[in-house]
């Protein structure tokens, strides 16, 4: 009697270590499907959420249904000062929605996202992206501090002009300010130039003959108002330097915005303490 009751128990036992060995064997399997499934990258979901998107809400422009959207990203794992790691991010930006064509609706939001990125970082929103999940997730020791506003200057018939402004911060004496803009075409989805609409030439006449408004940019030293004979020049050759470039629009003829009666034109002026102006002008005296 004692014989089978140990005989049984081995059975039993042997029963359940081939049952735990499946078990093991069938959640491996899954957990290797699993990492397949996700590009060779497990257990995401143990992982920090590195930034958060959000939609405030959507309004429509002229026919044209526009998102107010955010990203956010705040890690600090040093309460007690800015030591790297550090990421604060608050990106604000628009996206169009309910156009007809979606591959061009997809250009175009790609576009509205990756200038505000562009004047943050000189990178597009995916390599941000990638860095906030990789400084929170993977210990780059990077500090990342940067904030915005967008306002829609206009939206047309056929393209739609969105401005830029904010401070990125990285680590160094002072934050670097920024106010950039951008010109998308709605038809295509593509970067308008300025020079789509008038020459170089007739903006270089408009500002030797001070047909134009400063919008931003502070002189070292004085401040001048931008009428003075050196200043004006500098003005003129910036213009003339400016590159048709559609991997970005800084410091070239696509940073700038358009709408019924003025056009606003963002170019490098290194006299400048913020290292750029805007001029605006009236779309009479650029013809």
């Amino acid at each position: 009697m004692n014989y089978m009751i140990v005989t049984l128990i081995g059975l039993l036992l042997s029963f359940n270590n081939n049952l735990c060995s499946e078990i093991k064997n069938t959640a491996h399997m899954e957990e290797t499907a699993d990492e397949s499934a996700s590009g060779g990258k497990a257990c995401t979901d143990m992982e920090k959420q590195a930034y958060i998107e959000t939609v405030f809400g959507e309004t429509m422009m002229n026919g044209l249904r526009i998102k107010d959207c955010s990203i956010t990203a705040d890690y600090r794992p040093n309460p007690t000062g800015h030591r790297i790691p550090y990421l604060f991010a608050s990106i604000r930006y628009p996206q169009v929605s309910g156009m007809d064509d979606k591959s061009i609706e997809k250009k175009i939001n790609n576009l509205l996202i990756n200038a505000v990125t562009q004047s943050m970082d000189h990178k597009n929103a995916d390599e941000i992206l990638s860095l906030f999940h990789n400084i929170v997730n993977h210990g780059f020791t990077e500090f990342w501090e940067c904030d915005n506003e967008y306002n829609i200057i206009h939206v047309g018939e056929d393209s739609i002009s969105v401005s830029y402004e904010g401070a990125s911060y990285f680590g160094g004496l002072h934050p670097s300010f920024f106010h950039d803009y951008i010109t998308i075409n709605l038809t295509n989805g593509e970067m308008v130039p300025f020079t789509d609409h008038f020459s170089k030439e007739d903006v270089i006449k408009a500002i030797r003959s001070l047909k134009f408004e400063m919008i931003e940019g502070q002189y070292n030293p004085g401040g001048y108002k931008g009428d003075e004979p050196k200043i004006t020049e500098g003005f003129a050759e910036a213009v003339k330097e400016l590159e048709d470039n559609t991997e970005t629009y800084m410091g070239n003829t696509y940073n700038f915005a358009i709408d019924d009666r003025s056009a606003y034109i963002h170019f490098p002026f290194y006299d400048s303490l913020d290292g750029y102006v805007i001029l605006k002008f009236s779309l009479d005296a650029l013809k």
